[in-house]
């Protein structure tokens, strides 16, 4: 079932080389990862700053509105006593109580407001007593009526009396919107900048994630393809390079004491002869779903497929003290397994030989970035093959060696020796066993 070592080509450029391009993948996407997140970062505080600009551009906004009021509800006030007095309806006094009644309670607002702001804070220290004296003057009118000379209130209000503190309360008003307005044109300035920024961010940052994408889908199909030639668990450790539990040695190849298990599916040739291809395909199929899954529930993997054998190995990549007993308890499984198959298929029964046994072996990864394979050579791998061999001459599906079963520290119960002769093609001689009755 096994042959000598095939030569192994000689690699087209150094390892250090053919790693080159791995490392200068992994650089790329890292150095992308970074930037992206640098990115998202100053996203988040762009956006950050533009939720303060806005709260400011509100807070500008309600200032200005405030100070509007205030210069309608004294309006307000003013119009009141004029109505008042020209035609002595009382409805007139009503917008003129309402509007100090309002001024009154704007004017702590704006105070709270324009805390921050010195010059519009000195503003309305003045703009408080400019309203004061308004107020006193339509008061004094008012008053003067009350005592019953309103021919004397409506000559003073003729005189232009207040006109004078009206037009400075606007000018105070107007010093404080003109301000206002200034720091919102700046704000909206800050704001139009902010977004222009975090829009190029915005394309920056997908443009990132498309080429982290791209590499993504070129890592992808780059594994997929290396996959294609090695066992599956195999594959991303031969990129980080390191020993061979990292994948490293995997390169270089090593020895190590390892379990073998060697599987055959009995009758094929038979049933290729007469079977229809798509028949013989499926078997075929079938035969290696049941050696996969028992392989990947007892931590085996597959070196090869080899038609319509298997060749699975236990403590690769990594020694586990274990691996005889995964050996033992794959062969278990598949067995299970295949009966299983057997009864749901209601076809012609399948029957297999397994052989296991346990020692030293060099594992390592052949062959050039064209097609690489992994390898399992030596006289342990042997002895396997001969043992799954001599499970047709013992009528048995499964034979283990002494040294497999001293591995797995199995006990006698379970197995029963069948020979101590030595194997076909073999001269030396050692117990071997079936799984016993």
């Amino acid at each position: 079932m096994t042959s000598a070592p095939t030569p192994v080509p000689a690699p087209r450029r150094p390892l250090r080389a053919r790693l080159g391009p791995v490392r200068s993948r992994a650089g790329l996407t890292t150095a992308g990862a970074a930037l992206l997140l640098l990115v998202g970062a100053a996203n988040g505080l762009l956006l950050a700053w533009q939720s303060t600009v806005q709260h400011r551009i509100t807070h500008t906004l309600s200032v200005d509105r405030t100070l509007m009021q205030v210069l309608a509800d004294l309006l307000d006030s003013e119009t009141g006593q004029r109505g008042y007095l020209l035609t002595g309806d009382p409805s007139f006094l009503v917008p003129y109580t309402a509007g100090q009644t309002r001024i009154a309670a704007e004017l702590p607002v704006l105070d709270a407001e324009l805390r921050g702001s010195p010059s519009q804070a000195a503003r309305l220290d003045a703009l408080r007593p400019a309203i004061a004296r308004k107020f006193a003057e339509l008061d004094r009118t008012l008053a003067l009526d009350r005592d019953g000379d309103r021919d004397g209130a409506l000559a003073l209000v003729r005189a232009g009396e207040g006109k004078a503190e009206m037009d400075d309360i606007r000018r105070i008003i107007e010093g404080m919107r003109a301000q206002e307005d200034e720091l919102l044109l700046g704000y909206q300035r800050h704001a139009h900048g902010i977004e222009a920024m975090v829009g190029i961010g915005s394309v920056v940052s997908v443009g990132i994630m498309a080429l982290l994408a791209v590499l993504a889908l070129r890592e992808a199909g780059r594994r997929a393809a290396l996959s294609r030639f090695l066992p599956a668990e195999l594959a991303p450790l031969l990129e980080r390079g390191g020993s061979m539990e990292q994948g490293g040695g995997l390169r270089l190849g090593e020895r190590r004491h390892a379990a073998i298990a060697f599987v055959d599916m009995r009758g094929s040739t038979t049933i290729a002869e007469r079977a229809d291809p798509e028949t013989v395909a499926i078997l075929v199929t079938g035969f290696r779903r049941c050696v996969a899954q028992a392989a990947r529930e007892t931590g085996g993997v597959i070196d090869k497929f080899m038609g319509d054998g298997a060749l699975v190995v236990f403590g690769v990549p990594e020694a586990d003290a274990e691996a005889a007993a995964q050996a033992l308890s794959f062969a278990e499984r598949l067995e299970d397994g295949v009966a299983a198959w057997n009864a749901e298929s209601g076809e012609t029964p399948v029957r297999i030989g397994i052989g296991v046994h346990c020692g030293e072996v060099f594992v390592g990864v052949v062959g050039d970035d064209d097609r690489l394979e992994f390898t399992v050579l030596g006289d342990a791998v042997n002895v396997a093959a001969r043992l799954e061999q001599a499970t047709k001459t013992f009528g048995t599906t499964t034979l283990v060696s002494q040294a497999a079963l001293d591995a797995a520290r199995a006990s006698g119960a379970g197995w029963r020796e069948v020979s101590r002769q030595p194997l076909r093609g073999r001269q030396e001689a050692f117990p071997i066993y079936g799984r016993a009755a």
